[in-house]
């Protein structure tokens, strides 16, 4: 499995605290079959610019002890961005924020209550530089929750979308739960990752949530939304999409399958 979100780089954000439960939270991933981790911290680029210029040598450090515990886990660079005014200035002035430090794909943090002024208009900038933004765990943003048909048009035009781990084992409550089903109907999901914090809080469960998936969207999407779209990250390459026109009424049937 290839997880594109988690906070396993220690002491910068609300992940781990130190290395050792980072080593920790990288031997619990890859005991579950993880064998690839962007790590990808909270970076506001307004305020945090120097732990963005630090990423590349943190990543290192913190690859360098997974090796020394023997894990068979790649730790490659990331961060998710808050989507403030100041991402394209960050991002023209060579901080490396998007996934791989390639260039081509960046994971926008989504905050739960509200929708940021002047998202909508981010995302086409982004595009416009060759960008492809993803968004992280649209699932639990109330305003998602409550109206999903206002992403309809981002995903039209490319928006790609990761939702966590979690929300499909009801860790972030039933609206969570339901939502993220609802986006997974759509065919408007192209990634599901853990989203991880700790060994112990906010465990990655990626494994969990692939064998209750596997069950609803069956094997093939489920590999597609953990591990090869997830390698399409890693090589910089397109993520394909076909996302369906938003319908309240949609069936679980007509959409998976059945």
């Amino acid at each position: 499995m290839v997880d594109i979100h988690s906070h396993i780089l220690p002491g910068v954000d609300d992940g781990a605290g130190d290395i050792e439960e980072s080593v920790d939270l990288a031997e619990l991933s890859a005991s579950e079959g993880t064998t690839v981790i962007f790590a990808t911290p909270h970076v506001a680029p307004l305020q945090d610019r120097e732990l963005a210029l630090q990423l590349p040598e943190r990543v290192a450090a913190l690859q360098d002890a997974i090796v020394s515990r023997g894990l068979p886990l790649r730790l490659v660079q990331g961060a998710e961005v808050y989507p403030d005014c100041g991402v394209l200035a960050a991002l023209d002035a060579g901080l490396p924020l998007t996934l791989g430090g390639l260039g081509k794909h960046l994971l926008l943090d989504l905050p739960l209550t509200a929708i940021p002024l002047g998202f909508e208009q981010l995302v086409f900038d982004l595009q416009r530089c060759g960008i492809t933004p993803i968004l992280a765990h649209p699932e639990r943003a109330i305003p998602v929750q409550m109206q999903p048909q206002m992403l309809e048009p981002l995903v039209h035009r490319g928006l790609l979308l990761q939702i966590d781990a979690g929300s499909m084992l009801g860790s972030h409550g039933p609206a969570a739960e339901s939502a993220a089903l609802m986006l997974l109907r759509h065919k408007w999901v192209q990634f599901v990752a853990s989203d991880a914090h700790s060994p112990r809080v906010r465990r990655p469960r990626l494994a969990d949530a692939a064998r209750v998936l596997t069950r609803i969207l069956g094997l093939e999407r489920v590999t597609e939304l953990i591990s090869t779209n997830g390698r399409r990250v890693l090589e910089g390459e397109a993520i394909p999409t076909n996302p369906a026109d938003y319908s309240p009424k949609r069936s679980r049937w007509r959409m998976f399958g059945g």
